[in-house]
């Protein structure tokens, strides 16, 4: 059996080249070898029987994370990796993974980027306007009929990769750390507390006492950030 893939946003520039971004809220130390496989899943279709190796085009892998995800200190905010020997040559083998870092130094970053970066660290996009388009446009579909319940199924990967992150306690700090975060927006969806808390009861399946106190944790966070 094969392990199936998702690509969070899969797209496709005029030249052929694929792109696949996505959001790492968790660190799960395993980032080369996710990224050896999504470009793995974009090479995979791009030649027909009897086409040229030289056909394949070029494949970007790019995390967009809160944290540094390598083992190294480095506190870049942008990381580009490529195949490389070691006497330094390139591979050219058309393999891109970014790395982009909104924990790390902002300095050279263009605004557009800062905005996202302040959306990932759950902060208002105050740099350049893609930040703050997406947020609206979040907000818009969040609080309309359908677009609500959308969002409450997409959060429904996130419980289940927070569960199994649960299951390993030396990863327990990254898995509460993003359930706090993720509890001001499911407030946000419901503006009811006991709503929020029998979320948490039912996905995490914790008891009421449990979920009360990530509730109590991320709303002290959270006027902590209003504070400042």
């Amino acid at each position: 059996m094969s392990k199936a893939g998702r690509l969070d946003i899969h797209c496709t520039d005029a030249y052929g080249n694929q792109f696949d971004i996505k959001l790492q809220m968790t660190n799960e130390h395993n980032v080369a070898q996710r990224a050896k496989y999504y470009h793995a899943l974009m090479t995979n279709h791009m030649l027909t029987a009897g086409e040229n190796y030289q056909s394949l085009k070029e494949t970007y892998v790019i995390f967009l994370c809160p944290f540094n995800p390598l083992i190294t200190e480095q506190q870049r905010a942008v990381g580009h990796y490529q195949m490389i020997s070691e006497e330094g040559d390139y591979l050219n083998d058309g393999t891109h993974t970014l790395i982009l870092n909104a924990s790390g130094d902002w300095e050279g970053v263009s605004d557009e980027l800062k905005g996202i970066f302040q959306l990932v660290l759950r902060q208002p996009a105050s740099f350049g306007q893609l930040g703050a388009q997406i947020m609206d446009k979040i907000d818009e579909i969040k609080h309309s009929k359908t677009g609500g319940r959308k969002y409450m199924e997409l959060t429904g990967a996130f419980w289940q990769d927070a569960r199994n992150e649960g299951r390993n306690e030396g990863r327990k700090e990254g898995t509460d750390e993003a359930i706090i975060k993720l509890i001001p927006d499911l407030f946000a969806l419901s503006n009811d507390r006991q709503a929020v808390i029998k979320i948490l009861m039912t996905k995490m399946n914790l008891s009421q006492e449990q979920a009360e106190g990530y509730y109590q944790r991320a709303m002290v966070a959270e006027a902590k950030k209003v504070s400042r």
